[in-house]
């Protein structure tokens, strides 16, 4: 779910023969909180995508997991970093068929 912006929902929209489109969009650029690792590790972006530790395990050797973990974990807890969120509700109408 990534890769896209809120122009190509509009344009997915439109050449789908929606009309009229309408798209409001929430974006929110905030200080990170701190969390725990294993709530944070434990999560997925989505429900298609796998969480943080199995992304790990898939993609990473035991010596790379220890290393990533040791430096990113410190920074989840300690709630350094910018939590990036955007929204997208898109309503639109599909006229019926001639």
């Amino acid at each position: 779910m990534l890769d896209f912006d809120e122009r190509d929902l509009i344009d997915l929209a439109e050449h789908a023969g929606f009309f009229p489109i309408h798209l409001h969009l929430e974006a929110e650029i905030t200080p990170s909180e701190p969390l725990s690792w294993s709530v944070m590790s434990n999560c997925a972006g989505n429900p298609r995508i796998p969480t943080v530790a199995e992304a790990m395990e898939q993609a990473l050797t035991l010596d790379e997991q220890e290393r990533f973990t040791a430096h990113l974990r410190p920074l989840v807890e300690e709630g350094r970093g910018v939590w990036r969120m955007a929204i997208a509700y898109l309503f639109a109408v599909k006229p019926p068929a001639p």
